[in-house]
């Protein structure tokens, strides 16, 4: 497996499942925000954190991809997606953010794009034995590096990936990955363009933090 990171909560993951690849893109973003998107990606997966679809670029893609944007359990082409609202008792709005736990290539990742706040138990829950935990760590409306932190501590996984902190050209201020390392302490830190990693390659005890470069 090779996770990429496009900038704010936008990864491309691709993999091999049996004799075939395939790819999964999160929340494809317009330039709105100050960077451009890559041309040319042609997804099989497209999993947004939010149910509202007007809150993404899903033009932005060559192809139709299978878009999920509501709760609930999909597969395509081997890769498992299982969607889980956030929900708010003071939103009336019947569209909420979500949570995602993928299974691919016998590895668990969690998918916090959309999340705002601290995670219930029962949300918790859904996040039980993640190998890899891709989550906001910048703040700006997104998990800041405290609540970020936090999560991480009760969910326990093996390699977590930044996302949603700043790089240059975003128009809007978000903290940076250094900071919320400073504030995680101790731990094995790699930088680079992607990820590559497979089930026999996870850390067996240290937790590993990932910076990825924008691709």
């Amino acid at each position: 497996m090779q996770i990429y990171w496009h900038g704010m909560s936008c990864v491309r993951i691709e993999a091999s499942v049996g004799l075939q690849e395939a790819t999964l893109v999160t929340d494809p973003f317009d330039a709105d925000s100050g960077l451009r998107f890559p041309k040319n990606l042609t997804p099989d997966v497209v999993a947004l954190s939010h149910m509202n679809r007007k809150k993404f670029a899903l033009d932005a893609f060559e192809n139709k991809p299978f878009v999920v944007d509501i709760p609930g359990e999909y597969e395509v082409k081997g890769m498992f997606a299982f969607a889980t609202p956030i929900l708010d008792e003071s939103d009336k709005n019947q569209e909420h953010a979500l949570i995602y736990r993928f299974e691919i290539e016998g590895m668990s990742l969690g998918f916090l794009g959309g999340a705002t706040r601290a995670l219930t138990e029962q949300e918790l829950g859904k996040l039980e034995s993640i190998d890899i935990l891709l989550l906001p760590v910048g703040g700006n409306g997104k998990l800041d590096a405290k609540q970020a932190i936090d999560i991480i501590q009760k969910v326990e996984p093996r390699i977590v990936v930044p996302l949603d902190h700043h790089i240059e050209g975003l128009k809007e201020t978000f903290g940076t990955a250094d900071q919320f390392c400073t504030q995680l302490g101790v731990c094995k830190r790699q930088d680079g363009n992607k990820l590559k990693i497979s089930r026999k390659d996870l850390p067996a005890e240290d937790l590993l933090v990932t910076v990825l470069e924008r691709a």
